[in-house]
C-alpha cells in the first residue's frame, strides 16, 4: 500500500514529518517528497507519476497557505480524482489551525463531504494516525477469507489439530469480553497473532504491544487494528 502526504509550506516540519516518523513506527510506507525524489527530479511530474498516481490512501494536511497556493489545490483535485473511483482507497482531510468555513468558500469545497478531522498546532497527532491505520487495516482484513471474528471462529472450529483448538478457545474468550475491554481482548489477539509465521505487519503489533507494557490506555482504534491484523494472518495461515 502506499500513503502519500499532501501539504504546504510550514506543515512540513509541524506536522508532515510527524505523520511520516508515526506511520514510520507501524510499519506503514508513506510517499513524502524529499525521500522519494532524486536531485534534478521534475517536480511536478514526479510528485503526480510516481506519488499521486500510485497512491492507496492519502493524508491531506490542509491549512492557509496550502489553500492560497495553485499546486498545493492542484495536486488535491488529481488525488480526488484518482483514489475517488477506486475501492479500498480513502482521502483523510486534516483541517490545520483552520476553519471549515475557510475550505467551504475554497476551490477545495468538495472535501469537506469526506469525513475530517481537526488538527491545532500543539496537539499530538496519535489519535488521528491511529483512526487511518484502522482504517487501512480494516480495508486490508476486508479482502481476505475472515471479514470479522466470528469467520474465523467458526474455521477454527472445525479443525482438531491442537494448535487450532487452542486459537478457537482464545477466540471464544476474546468474544465473551465486553465489547469495550479493548485491553484484554487486543492482549489475547496479539498473543494469537504471534502464533502465526511471517507475520507482514509484526512491526504494528510490536508497537501496540509496547504500548501495554508501558501501562498505557487501549485504544478502540489500537484494538480494531490489532483485529484486522490478526484477521489477516489467520486468514493466510487458512489458505
Amino acid at each position: 500500500m502506499n500513503l502519500f502526504l499532501s501539504f504546504s509550506g510550514e506543515a512540513r516540519e509541524t506536522f508532515a514529518v510527524k505523520f511520516l516518523n508515526f506511520f514510520n513506527n507501524y510499519g506503514i510506507h508513506c510517499w513524502y517528497d524529499q525521500h522519494e525524489l532524486f536531485l534534478g527530479d521534475n517536480l511536478k511530474n514526479s510528485i503526480i507519476k510516481e506519488g499521486v498516481e500510485t497512491a492507496n490512501y492519502c493524508i491531506i494536511i490542509i491549512n492557509k497557505s496550502f489553500l492560497s497556493r495553485p499546486w498545493p489545490c492542484e495536486e488535491a483535485k488529481r488525488l480526488y480524482e484518482s483514489l475517488e473511483s477506486r475501492k479500498h482507497n480513502a482521502i483523510f482531510p486534516i483541517l490545520l489551525d483552520i476553519e471549515k468555513e475557510e475550505v467551504r468558500n475554497s476551490e477545495l469545497d468538495f472535501l469537506l463531504n469526506i469525513k475530517y478531522q481537526f488538527l491545532h498546532t500543539g496537539e499530538s497527532i496519535d489519535k488521528i494516525g491511529l483512526q487511518i491505520l484502522n482504517r487501512i487495516f480494516h480495508d486490508i482484513a476486508m479482502q481476505t477469507k475472515f471479514a470479522t471474528l466470528n469467520d474465523a471462529l467458526n474455521y477454527f472450529k472445525r479443525l482438531t489439530l491442537t494448535n487450532s483448538i487452542d486459537i478457537y478457545n482464545a477466540l471464544n474468550v476474546v468474544n465473551n469480553f465486553d465489547h469495550t475491554n479493548y485491553k484484554e481482548r487486543t492482549i489475547i489477539l496479539i498473543c494469537l497473532t504471534n502464533l502465526f509465521f511471517n507475520n507482514p505487519y509484526k512491526k504494528a503489533l510490536n508497537r501496540i504491544s509496547y504500548t501495554i507494557y508501558d501501562n498505557k490506555d487501549v485504544s478502540f482504534d489500537m484494538y480494531k487494528i490489532v483485529e484486522s491484523i490478526f484477521l489477516i494472518n489467520a486468514s493466510i495461515f487458512s489458505y
